[in-house]
């Protein structure tokens, strides 16, 4: 059985971000302390390596494992290669030193320090290794204090200094890293605000569909609810920059409008209302009168809820009440006429509205082009501003009130960009959300865990109006929804579908 006095665990920290980067510290580190276990005769049973890329959460807990381990397994030896590798700050100095004193044959081996602490080292070597532990925490904190002012200066120029969300990537230009559209996922992203906003799309739907598009965290996992619900309050896509509790301008490319950003925030933020209320009814703010143009006012009698106009033409007058069942009856079967047995019918229209969308974007993007330019001349002359800041050539008041003024002109030349094609694009994705829910929404529309206001989306999406006339209620497609209720029909009529 081997001795516990000839056992040990190795403890390997990183010292750079960069030597992390480049491939070769950690291991390189590893390598020497083994040499020194070699030269001791101490076997290395385990060994913990922490990345200084870790968050401070996860540095701390690879630590406290390593301590645990040694603990647990009755670990007599501790090999690290310098005090600063070892502790970072006062808590892990204290937990040291509590392990150490527990036990006089314990060992904690400092290999470049060429110091080898125990209960029974003397003060002067206590005093040594106390000595370096504040120089270690004081080597943090200065890290800490010089990434502060990296992050303010960066902050400053309108760029965060921290990896996008998903959409944006990390580029380099005239020698710095700032943030522009990912190629591969801006427009999976641009479409996933645009299907938050259906009514079949939570937060939990979404990060599956996320995920089918090619959305995943570094390391090519889905995405958790959570971190979803964080992507999509994001307020990056809109051009400002959120970083440690903050809000500030940033130069990146809006990747959404402001009012799509809106909604998504609105539905995330909207409690769900109670599945039926008297005073909530389904078509309230839906159907109107054809005479007068008005909502029709609903009211509940003998357990059904009645539609009627209640102003004062004398057309409006003479029209009886309406029950709603028998309206919902009338949609129920618009919204059966929308489903196609042929899914070839659906692509079809599918594929026509995307030829039509590109006829549009050709048109657009000369005008784009030219905004594009004007937006990095601006951020040209900011980032000259910026050297002469630092030149000492004018004031850091004189340089605020500039730099401001551009950012400012860069987000309304950012709006002015994505209004160009706004209209475009949102007349194409609501076109692309029509069919898709048009051969769902009866489902959804029965569906009883669909909320009230879900239901509405969907007739609001589906139908031009719902109107009540001399006692008739008529229910109105879309140009769209019309096109697939008429190509649904013959589909099912060629299918043997037809009634």
């Amino acid at each position: 059985m081997m001795n516990p006095d000839e056992i040990g665990v190795i403890l390997a920290r990183v010292s750079t971000k960069g030597q992390e980067d480049e491939g070769y510290s950690l291991e390189a580190q590893v390598k020497n302390l083994r040499m020194y276990c070699t030269n001791t005769r101490i076997n290395p049973i385990k060994v913990f390596k922490i990345a200084e890329s870790a968050s401070k959460t996860e540095q701390r807990k690879i630590f406290k494992e390593a301590m645990q381990f040694v603990e647990k397994k009755h670990v007599k030896n501790l090999i690290v290669e310098k005090v600063d590798r070892h502790v970072r700050n006062l808590h892990d100095a204290v937990e040291t030193h509590d392990w150490l004193t527990k036990d006089e044959t314990r060992k904690v081996h400092f290999v470049k320090d060429a110091i080898v602490l125990h209960k029974n080292s003397r003060s002067q070597e206590w005093l040594n290794w106390g000595m370096r532990v504040v120089l270690a925490k004081n080597y943090i904190d200065n890290l800490r204090e010089e990434a502060m002012k990296g992050w303010a200066e960066k902050l400053a120029q309108g760029w965060m200094p921290a990896p996008p969300p998903p959409g944006y990537m990390t580029v380099v230009r005239d020698g710095k890293r700032i943030h522009d559209f990912n190629p591969e996922t801006y427009k999976s992203m641009q479409r996933i605000f645009q299907l938050m906003l259906e009514p079949q799309y939570t937060i939990e739907t979404i990060r599956h569909k996320m995920t089918e598009f090619g959305l995943v965290t570094g390391k090519g996992r889905p995405f958790s609810k959570s971190h979803a619900h964080r992507i999509l309050t994001n307020p990056f896509y809109i051009g400002t920059i959120r970083f440690n509790g903050n809000e500030y301008p940033g130069k990146q490319p809006h990747l959404i409008s402001e009012e799509l950003f809106n909604a998504v925030q609105a539905k995330i933020s909207r409690k769900r209302p109670a599945k039926y209320r008297k005073h909530n009814p389904l078509l309230k703010g839906v159907m109107i009168c054809e005479h007068c143009g008005k909502n029709i006012t609903w009211q509940l009698q003998k357990g059904r809820l009645y539609g009627s106009c209640q102003r004062k033409l004398e057309a409006c007058k003479k029209q009886s009440f309406v029950r709603e069942d028998a309206v919902l009856e009338l949609i129920q079967g618009k919204l059966d006429e929308l489903i196609c047995p042929s899914p070839e019918v659906i692509t079809w229209l599918t594929t026509l509205l995307h030829q039509d969308f590109q006829l549009s974007v050709n048109n657009v993007e000369e005008a784009q082009k030219a905004l594009d330019e004007r937006i990095e001349r601006i951020k040209r002359m900011d980032d000259m501003l910026y050297d002469d800041k630092l030149a000492g050539l004018i004031s850091g008041e004189r340089y605020l009130s500039k730099h401001d003024s551009f950012i400012s002109e860069i987000n309304d030349l950012q709006k002015q960009k994505g209004g160009i094609s706004q209209e475009y694009e949102t007349k194409y994705m609501n076109g692309i959300s029509e069919i898709e829910l048009s051969q769902d929404a009866k489902r959804l529309f029965a569906d009883e865990n669909t909320s009230s206001d879900d239901k509405r989306i969907i007739l609001t999406k589906l139908f031009e109006k719902i109107s009540l006339k001399d006692n008739s209620v008529s229910v109105t497609y879309t140009k769209l929804t019309q096109a697939i209720a008429r190509n649904s029909g013959l589909s099912k009529e060629i299918l043997g579908y037809a009634k």
